[in-house]
């Protein structure tokens, strides 16, 4: 029915195009308004008796795609009708590897840019005659925002000879490029089998393939109905071959004795990327019942919302709210509580504009985050709560920043005054512009940290339209700064708050060492992602701030002298910035409890995550728990320590025979974020918990204690029993 629905839009929004004239044309070229269709044969001359080639090659206009033998979800597939002399025949169409389209959620399959379908003709040998005649009238679909039906009437004659002959070489050379886009018959065996849900499990037994050098598999069905157009196959490649999870399609007959389709992979070999098509004939195996695939199970997971606007925009007003409390973000509310008191006993109006220009603070700081979380979804395609943390140059400016702002506080140097006049216009302001940039900097260390509630909002946010994303993530800076802004508009809980005196300095100097602790986090994130060289260039570049931190404090003036310390403070400076060019971006490198390199985030007696890891092991009946973590997520560390790896946990996992599985997403992961995806989720911390014979797993709250997770363990042990 979807796919009817979806044929029946196309057509009615190509209304207009059916009162156009036909491209009819008694040559073997004609072109339409997006199309420009040729036949060409690969001899100059036919031989009776001897087949030959010929092709009917599509040039498209630019965004614009025709169909596959399956479009997929709608569209037509390009027909050729042949009028050939007696005798002679034409062979079925030899497509070339067909191309993915995602139309607002319509999967489409077909061309793009140019496609060369290849049939061969055979002559009888009594064939006579000067000469034979081929006709093709030729229909299409083409689409872009619309779809419009085209058609073309193309002719082609040829000579007959006593021998025959080629065409001339660029004709052959497009021959011989049609034919390496054309899928090659799969070496390998295949089956599948279908699990309890109807949904069939695709096996291409390619033993020895090198996971790490796969990616992008996907397998285009032949006919439309058996199977269902995905966006995207959670495919896995392991020690048995390729694993592909499908949906059953729309069709109401029973699956096929064999099931065939064009396997399509891109490879990583020495030469660079190299994209693959196989013709796959897969037959049904009955003893083969693969249980749920993990991508099923995931986004069936219970836990996972799926929200409306309403509830995503009230769990994020909840989510920033609980942020205050979570313990990335106190050294800075600290010091935010610290000028709010200073202000005891000043003007009302000026405490409310204090507290609105802290709202405004975290308000605009959401919306560049939103506007950049926009601007790289649309060119990279997927974008996650933490993102930026994954960086290693950004972990490296973040740590100086927190080592700055810790200076500050500890009295090294003012904002202003002889401070070589940087911050002049901030001093000039009053408390406002600082309390601006407090917000500022409270949602920049807020990142790395997820709250209850945060979680759902966040999955929606990240996978909505632009608007539903900017109103989600600004309802969370709402919430963040909420406990301030009401603060600042209320005097009875001002009269609470203590008088200014002496404590204030001493309280400032204070917030000097949380901003120094947050300063040594990052730089051991740091070196998660890089290495130890990430401490020298961190320290070392800590060096050269404070270094021109007492340059500029040295004087002020307009003397040669001045200018010489401004122009090496200068030089210091963009010399610890250019430490960020010798940092590499790399995959995360931890490892199993086999062994070998780790993060600051534990393994010991953990294996890595992946999906076929859990694949297998809840097809084994086993109970698993996935941790998915991060060096940069003091949620996730303070979690690991108060409740994973207690050794009551330890003792309860191990006693109920837990596979327990890390996700460290300390460093970029595609896998990592696929899952995360799946589930709606947008960041970490997520636990995951499948019970034995469970088909989707249980989702934890993102704040654990021990005495959930052995109450979890325990509810196993009363289970067999």
């Amino acid at each position: 029915m979807s796919r009817i629905l979806a044929l029946l839009l196309g057509l009615l929004m190509a209304v207009p195009a059916f009162g156009q004239t036909p491209a009819s044309s008694d040559s073997s070229v004609a072109q339409t308004d997006n199309v420009r269709a040729e036949l060409m044969a690969e001899v100059a001359a036919v031989k009776p008796g001897e087949p030959f080639w010929v092709g009917l090659r599509q040039t498209i206009r630019p965004k614009w795609h025709t169909y596959w033998k399956n479009p997929g979800d709608s569209g037509l597939p390009i027909e050729i009708r042949w009028t050939l002399p007696d005798g002679v025949r034409a062979d079925p169409i030899v497509w070339p590897t067909p191309h993915l389209f995602d139309v607002g959620g319509i999967i489409n399959y077909g061309f793009k840019d140019e496609a060369m379908l290849l049939v061969r003709i055979v002559p009888p040998a009594d064939f006579k005659g000067p000469s034979l005649a081929i006709t093709a009238d030729t229909n299409w679909l083409v689409c872009e925002d619309v779809c419009i039906p085209e058609e073309a009437r193309l002719s082609l004659t040829l000579p007959l000879a006593a021998a025959s002959s080629p065409a001339p070489p660029a004709t052959r050379a497009i021959f011989d490029r049609a034919r390496q886009n054309v899928p090659t018959e799969s070496p390998w065996p295949a089956r599948y089998g279908v699990a309890k849900s109807g949904d069939p499990t695709l096996v291409v037994e390619a033993r020895g393939l090198k996971p790490d050098t796969i990616r992008d598999v996907y397998f285009f069905p032949a006919e439309w109905g058996p199977i269902a157009s995905m966006a995207k196959q959670s495919a896995s490649v392991g020690a048995d071959g390729i694993r592909i999870p499908l949906k059953r399609g729309d069709a109401k007959a029973a699956l096929p004795e064999h099931l065939a389709g064009t396997l399509v992979l891109t490879e990583r070999t020495g030469g660079g990327e190299v994209r693959q098509a196989f013709d796959i004939s897969a037959r049904i195996d009955p003893a083969f019942v693969p249980a749920p695939s993990l991508g099923a199970s995931f986004a069936a997971a219970e836990g996972s919302e799926q929200l409306s606007l309403v509830q995503a925009l009230l769990f994020a007003l909840l989510g920033g709210l609980i942020l205050n409390l979570m313990p990335c973000v106190f050294p800075v509310l600290a010091m935010k509580a610290a000028a709010f008191a200073r202000l005891a006993g000043h003007a009302r109006s000026e405490m409310r504009r204090d507290g609105v220009a802290y709202t405004v603070g975290v308000l605009a700081t959401f919306a560049a985050m939103a506007a950049t979380v926009i601007a790289l979804r649309s060119s990279l395609g997927e974008v996650s709560w933490g993102f930026q943390f994954q960086s290693p140059v950004f972990s490296l400016l973040i740590a100086y920043l927190f080592f700055v702002v810790g200076l500050n506080l500890s009295g090294v140097f003012e904002v202003g005054g002889r401070f070589a006049g940087i911050g002049q216009g901030l001093a000039a302001r009053g408390g406002t512009a600082g309390a601006f940039f407090t917000g500022v900097l409270a949602v920049i260390v807020a990142t790395p940290c997820t709250a209850p509630f945060m979680a759902a909002a966040l999955g929606y946010a990240l996978s909505q339209p632009a608007p539903h994303t900017a109103a989600v993530l600004l309802a969370m800076g709402l919430g963040l700064a909420l406990p301030f802004l009401v603060l600042s508009f209320t005097p009875a809980l001002q009269r609470l708050m203590p008088r200014p005196g002496p404590w204030m300095d001493r309280l400032r100097q204070f917030l000097a060492f949380p901003m120094y602790a947050s300063a040594v986090w990052m730089i051991w994130v740091l070196t998660q992602q890089t290495g130890a060289d990430g401490v020298l260039y961190a320290l070392g570049g800590m060096i050269l701030i404070a270094f021109a931190i007492w340059l500029l404090r040295l004087g002020s003036g307009a003397s040669a002298a001045t200018w010489l310390r401004r122009g090496l403070a200068a030089a210091a400076v963009l010399l610890a910035l250019a430490a960020t060019l010798r940092l590499q971006d790399g995959p995360a490198t931890a490892a199993s409890a086999t062994g070998g390199p780790t993060t600051g985030v534990s393994f010991e007696g953990w294996e890595r995550f992946s999906r076929e890891r859990v694949q297998q092991a809840v097809a084994a009946g086993k109970p698993v728990f996935v941790d998915f973590t991060a060096a940069w997520c003091i949620t996730c560390l303070v979690n690991e320590r108060v409740a994973l790896e207690t050794p009551a946990a330890r003792r309860a996992f191990e006693q109920a025979g837990v596979v327990k599985l890390k996700g460290d997403w300390t460093n970029r992961d595609p896998e990592i974020t696929t899952s995360l995806k799946d589930l709606g989720r947008a960041g970490v911390p997520l636990y995951l918990f499948w019970a034995p014979g469970a088909e989707r797993p249980k989702i934890l709250p993102q704040v654990l204690t021990e005495s959930l997770i052995l109450s979890e363990l325990a509810s196993l042990q009363q289970a067999k029993r």
